[in-house]
């Protein structure tokens, strides 16, 4: 598996789980390299060799996890990838200086077995776990991980003292991530902890070790079978993590249990995103439970995964950055799943993502791709920064991408105690937008909303147009707006809705190439104080539809009932009768859950598995 890294050396075929198995001359072994030697060129601009750490600039704004709000730091993470990515190379003055990073790192990590943050990193050298806002456990699985690659690729051309340091790294972080012991719907961190256990075990002869591995990926595949699909939903970013780490275990543990599942999860997760895959503009559709950047761009992992027949992304022709975890894991989507990227098709699927005890509703998402847009949302969503729980991608695959995406924003910022329940068929959404409490500000469990009452300035739901192109027709009549341009229709109404004792209408405004609609629950003005327990009505309805052909959905009555409690709204679309209904005042979730309703012409919707088979 590592021949097309030829240029490494032949001592690397000798790697455990590797092979001479050749790949697609679609990506060729030099486009490793351009990757590992641009991710290292621009590192090297930034390396410190004071403190022999790569730097960050630090933006303002809010980060979580971290106190730090601007300035430069020292990014522990960055530096052990770029010590890799230098031994990777194998320059002399490279690797010298890859040693004095590793030596670094490793000697930043809390290594107290009883402190409370044993075996993890700070993400700066400017502020170490005790001083962080809340300390990320994550990193004892991310830097152990990159700490294992490098023992595994290149130990035994380290010094031979670096060599037992990065090794107790590793045996650090491993016992850190046994006794976290992450549940297994958190499914990046659940799998990437497993290679660690599983591959530290292997080379530190930590049986006990490789027993908690073994335990712990029998869990993570029972919890995927339950649904049969997966918990962290169709997630550009975090797919590509959880299956960089699958693939982790394929080429490098020994056989057994461990990568046996692994090999069962990867296919099943490259199945997961064929389904999700909107072939017309070369994007994952939504809905997306984790998402950083709502355009994809140019993603190497899935060019490298396809043998470069994609045609998004050629490393030598395109772009500054490198990409330095595609260079060196042999990524590979089934050859039986590659014509569902490689030839655009229209389809309408639904999903089930996550199972709930009764009475509530299975977290389903529904997903619609066609020549023209495509639409996506998920049944019980939130806003949180990273959630995409309605979003949609129209025009062509060029970049940067075309989208509609609908967020609830509280001072500048996603709000996380908003919660969406919708009703999709085909182009059509019905949608109810509430609120949780308890619940969180910036961040679902990092920030939490205390006592149930907050400062806020505005607060208000926005559905958002990027890419229209120009002369584009944007019209809003009372609570009703209308989009024509880019190849799409659309047409976004308020249905109703109240915040305390206001009823809420529809805002919009456009540029030459977007176009916004908002509903304010708080308009703009002095901050005032909201206190959910007196606020009472917090809830408002919507419907949107998307066609590549003009339309007339205001002919299309909606009918919505709300009490001092509850909500239930109906709308006749020429695709079916669509309901939601669910609470109208803030509640915990557990409440908004057993309270949601969804229903297409009377009937509950299909409940549908990606696959009946378990993993």
């Amino acid at each position: 598996m590592l021949t097309r890294r030829a240029w490494l050396g032949s001592s690397l075929l000798a790697t455990t789980g590797c092979s001479t198995e050749k790949r697609d001359a679609g990506w060729p072994a030099a486009w490793d390299r351009i990757l590992i030697e641009k991710a290292a060129s621009a590192e090297a601009p930034r390396f410190d060799e004071q403190e022999s750490l790569v730097t960050r600039l630090f933006p303002p704004g809010y980060r979580y996890h971290t106190r730090l709000r601007e300035g430069r730091v020292h990014d522990l993470r960055a530096s052990a990838e770029y010590a890799l990515a230098l031994l990777e190379i194998g320059a002399p003055a490279g690797r010298a200086r890859a040693e004095r990073t590793l030596n670094r790192v490793c000697a930043l990590q809390d290594t107290d077995p009883a402190s409370k943050w044993y075996g993890i990193w700070g993400y700066y050298l400017e502020e170490p776990p005790p001083k962080m806002d809340t300390a990320d456990w994550n990193w004892a699985d991310f830097l152990g991980g990159t700490l294992l690659l490098i023992d595994i690729r290149h130990g035994d051309r380290l010094d031979v003292g670096l060599r037992a340091r990065v090794r107790a790294a590793i045996r650090h972080a491993a016992l850190s991530v046994q006794h976290r012991n992450v549940e297994a719907g958190y499914t990046n961190i659940a799998v990437k902890g497993t290679f660690v256990c599983a591959a530290a075990a292997e080379r530190l002869g930590l049986e006990d070790l490789a027993a908690y591995a073994r335990e712990r990926m029998s869990r993570v595949a029972a919890y995927i079978a339950e649904s049969g699909s997966f918990a962290e939903y169709n997630s550009p970013v975090y797919a590509r993590v959880t299956l960089t780490d699958l693939t982790r275990m394929r080429m490098y543990l020994h056989p057994g249990a461990v990568r046996d599942a692994a090999a069962r999860i990867e296919s099943r997760l490259w199945l997961h995103l064929a389904r999700h895959w909107d072939g017309y503009r070369r994007q994952f559709a939504g809905p997306m439970s984790r998402c950083y950047e709502t355009d994809l761009g140019e993603p190497f992992w899935l060019e490298k995964a396809l043998g470069g027949r994609l045609g998004l992304a050629n490393p030598a022709l395109r772009g500054q950055y490198g990409d330095l975890d595609t260079a060196i894991h042999d990524l590979r989507c089934p050859e039986a799943l590659a014509p569902d990227f490689l030839r655009p098709k229209p389809a309408f699927h639904r999903e089930i993502f996550r199972v709930s005890p009764a009475p509530s509703r299975p977290v389903q998402g529904a997903t619609l791709v066609g020549p023209d847009y495509s639409l996506g949302t998920v049944n019980q969503g939130d806003f949180w920064v990273q959630s995409r729980p309605l979003l949609a991608y129209f025009g062509g695959p060029a970049r940067p991408a075309s989208f509609i995406r609908l967020r609830l924003v509280k001072d500048g910022y996603d709000f996380s105690s908003g919660l969406l329940w919708t009703v999709q068929q085909g182009g059509n959404v019905l949608a109810l937008v509430n609120f949780r409490s308890p619940g969180g500000d910036r961040h679902p469990s990092l920030d939490p909303i205390k006592g149930g009452e907050f400062q806020c300035g505005r607060l208000f739901l926005e559905l958002s147009f990027e890419g229209l192109g120009e002369g584009f027709s944007f019209r809003k009549v009372d609570d009703r707006g209308s989009i024509a341009g880019g190849g799409i229709q659309a047409d976004f109404q308020l249905r109703g809705g109240r915040f305390g004792s206001r009823p809420l209408h529809l805002g919009g405004s456009a540029t030459r190439r977007s176009a916004t609609y908002t509903v304010d629950f708080l308009p703009p003005g002095a901050a005032s104080r909201v206190m959910w327990a007196l606020t009472g009505a917090a809830w408002c309805v919507f419907t949107l539809t998307l066609s590549g052909q003009p339309l007339d959905a205001l002919a299309w009555p909606c009918e919505v009932e709300a009490t001092a409690d509850r909500v239930h709204a109906t709308w006749e679309t020429p695709a079916g009768l669509l309901e939601v209904s669910g609470l109208s005042k803030a509640a915990t979730i557990e409440d908004h859950r057993k309270s949601f309703g969804e229903r297409i012409n009377s009937q509950d919707i299909p409940l549908a598995r990606l696959e009946e088979s378990k993993p």
